[in-house]
């Protein structure tokens, strides 16, 4: 589709440009439209140049392109050694740099997650050089080992979450309330495992426009292309809940308005014999949980940790009709059911396939054993699985039997507050501050997503990770660039170099790595 657009200045308020693209008919129709003043991005200095573009790509769905800032002369390349709890530890660190002809620099950090209160300061960063580009700082990386250290990252300061001029790119998609049935929750492919990139992916399910949605997993988690999350698609669960993290709900009843919830998963088998146990996932490797979040005794922790992979060598995982091709094989045992949960067949252990119209459950350990006792062939075994919201109901009862929900995480607006639950949804390690520093406090690449007042969907992707042209946001400046736009509450999606938006066909944003568009798990497609 080709999108003719047309700027104007945001200090111009009252009347925007905009481009009707008839996609139907392969026309294009310019007009001009009365439009409210716009609220300026609250990023960097006040004074900040920014431009808008907007292009109407179909009724009640618009596209915006938002361009603010400049290059600061001032920004350089610098490496990471560490950030440490101890101010001690940090200036420790930095005497012994100082000996082996490094010139650090120690600062204090103050920002920390918003639930996790206190008027210490987080940490102490310690860090060396002021470098020209990227080149540069990796080589003195190379040189910071070979003297026996082990910095942890290079950095460009404008992504430090304290550069006041950026600049930033933001590509905002708005679906009016009327129109958000148009927008789903879509699995890559169809099916776990695999992977697609949201253009492929918009292009084989008949889209106008689509962003990246959740975490997902990879080869080393042992499911490619599994949500690392909460996945409902049309009222079926692909993918239980990391517990207690956010997601967006669409729901199915057209009453019913879209929201950003903490969401858990409540599964359980109940066997024909009275015998019960939780049912641990579904569609993905036993024993192996991406973000943590799970019950059942998980190792190291049953909370959310972000990016980090938990274990459990105890598990009953129930592969659907959404997964494609043979299942994980090992030891353990395996049956198949029925459509009314009869025992069909028993394995001895796991691995192959399973007919269409069935289901399998794998087990391992203790879930193996519970299999072999209580899912004889003939036997019905009783699979229930809920998503619930924080008071424990059932979603469905909100939202409809046919919902979409698409986990991200942290939540970052609740009723137009800026809210972000950091520790509680895992972007916080206890033994290391250095982690939400990182992925919290300084600016990568994101994708967000929001629910206005009267029920409008936003989506928006911030190109990240290349100097001069866009610096990414940090978790509070999402916020505050969502609350600026209009939403009353949202959350994080998955970020980084998953961050794509497409438009009419085309990718219109700049992906972060080097190779190009990332695979990805599930997107949100707009059709």
């Amino acid at each position: 589709m080709k999108i003719r657009r047309m700027r104007r200045s945001a200090l111009t308020a009252g009347l925007a440009v905009l481009t009707l693209v008839l996609p139907a008919m392969g026309l294009q129709q310019t007009r001009a439209v009365a439009q409210p003043a716009v609220q300026r991005l609250p990023l960097g200095d006040a004074n900040l140049p920014e431009t808008r573009t907007a292009t109407q790509v179909a009724p009640g769905v618009t596209w915006t392109r938002i361009k603010r800032g400049r290059p600061d002369a001032r920004d350089h390349w610098t490496v990471e050694v560490a950030l440490l709890k101890d101010e001690s530890a940090a200036r420790s660190l930095a005497d012994r740099l100082d000996d082996a002809g490094f010139e650090p620099v120690v600062g204090r950090v103050d920002e920390r997650p918003q639930d996790l209160p206190s008027k210490q300061p987080w940490g102490w960063r310690v860090r060396v050089g002021e470098l020209a580009d990227k080149a540069a700082a990796d080589q003195l990386v190379k040189d910071l080992r070979v003297a026996g250290f082990r910095p942890t990252h290079t950095y460009f300061t404008g992504e430090d979450g304290t550069g006041r001029t950026g600049p930033w790119v933001v590509d905002v998609l708005k679906v009016s309330a009327a129109q958000r049935q148009r927008v789903q929750v879509r699995q890559s492919l169809d099916r776990v495992p695999g992977g697609e990139t949201l253009a492929d992916m918009v292009k084989h399910m008949g889209g106008i426009a689509g962003i990246n949605g959740s975490y997902g997993s990879d080869e080393e988690d042992g499911t490619f292309g599994d949500v690392a999350g909460l996945s409902v698609v049309g009222g079926k669960l692909v993918s239980e809940a990391v517990q207690g993290t956010s997601a967006l709900v669409l729901p199915s009843e057209r009453r019913a308005r879209p929201s950003v919830q903490r969401l858990s998963t409540n599964l359980r088998l109940r066997s024909a014999d009275g015998a019960q146990r939780e049912l641990d996932g579904l569609n993905r490797s036993p024993g192996k949980i991406r973000n943590c979040g799970g019950t059942g005794g998980d190792v190291p922790t049953e909370r959310p940790r972000h990016d980090a992979l938990c274990t459990d060598d105890s598990e009953v995982i129930q592969y659907t009709d959404f997964f494609h091709g043979p299942v994980h094989a090992g030891d353990g045992a395996a049956v198949v059911l029925d459509k009314n949960g009869r025992v069909l067949e028993t394995r001895d252990r796991r691995g192959g396939t399973f007919p269409s119209g069935t289901t399998l459950l794998a087990g391992t350990g203790d879930g193996a054993d519970w299999l072999r006792a209580h899912a004889r062939k003939g036997q019905v075994v009783t699979v229930t699985a809920m998503v619930v919201d924080r008071d424990g109901r059932p979603l469905t009862a909100t939202a409809g039997r046919g919902m979409d929900v698409a986990s991200g995480g942290p939540q970052l607006l609740k009723d137009g507050r800026i809210d972000i639950p950091a520790e509680a949804e895992g972007f916080n390690y206890p033994d290391d501050p250095g982690f939400f520093d990182y992925f919290g406090t300084h600016r990568h690449p994101r994708s967000l997503a929001g629910v206005t007042a009267d029920g409008s969907l936003l989506f928006v992707a911030v190109d990240g990770r290349r100097p001069g042209y866009s610096s990414g946001l940090s978790f509070r400046e999402s916020a505050a660039v969502m609350r600026s736009l209009g939403a009353v509450d949202a959350l994080n999606l998955d970020g980084g170099g998953s961050t794509t938006m497409v438009v009419g066909g085309r990718l219109v944003n700049r992906p972060s790595d080097s190779t190009g568009p990332r695979l990805m798990a599930n997107a949100l497609i707009i059709h």
